[in-house]
């Protein structure tokens, strides 16, 4: 036998665990029940125009860079709490070119060598997944201090005097883009 009808206290229900999920995973949903009807529920997606003029900014400081393709760059790092720094690294290392193999063997748009960090992903998402993920390294190794952690990225375990100037450009490079950005 089939239910041809769902209970009130079902429908109610989940129209309250709609609403409920709703606000954990950022949709909106609006409940609409007629006198005969089955609740409707329609759902948008709620933009933050902050956030997304602040991707937009990045875009232009990336672009301003000259990194050939911005908005790849920024995008793959819109998700990172240390998107200004990431960024930052990327212009200083490649420009941003997800290709670009440098001297000593370093791969794609952070220049990351394969035999200290593993292989580098083709594309520049898994590329700033991996960078994130060298730099947090590091910064816990040197303790929070972002000049060391960024110095030790470019010369590695003995870093020389021109990792630490690396550093001092990389860190003004991000200052001037969280300005932009704000």
């Amino acid at each position: 036998m089939r239910i041809k009808y769902i209970p009130s206290f079902i429908s109610s229900g989940f129209v309250k665990f709609s609403v409920l999920a709703a606000a954990v995973t950022g949709w909106s949903y609006a409940a609409n029940t007629g006198a005969n009807s089955s609740p409707e529920i329609s759902r948008t997606v709620n933009h933050d125009a902050r956030i997304d003029a602040l991707h937009e900014r990045r875009i232009r400081f990336a672009a301003e860079h000259g990194v050939a393709n911005p908005a790849a760059l920024a995008a793959s790092v819109r998700q990172s709490h240390m998107a200004d720094l990431l960024i930052s690294v990327a212009i200083e290392e490649s420009r941003g070119d997800p290709v670009a193999v440098g001297l000593a063997g370093e791969k794609g748009a952070w220049q990351v060598i394969a035999s200290h960090w593993g292989s580098v992903p083709e594309d520049i998402y898994g590329q700033a997944v991996q960078a994130e993920r060298i730099i947090r390294a590091l910064l816990n190794s040197a303790k929070g201090n972002n000049k060391e952690a960024l110095a030790h990225y470019n010369g590695g375990v003995a870093p020389p005097g021109e990792s630490y100037k690396y550093a001092e450009r990389i860190l003004k490079r991000a200052t001037l883009l969280k300005v932009a950005a704000n």
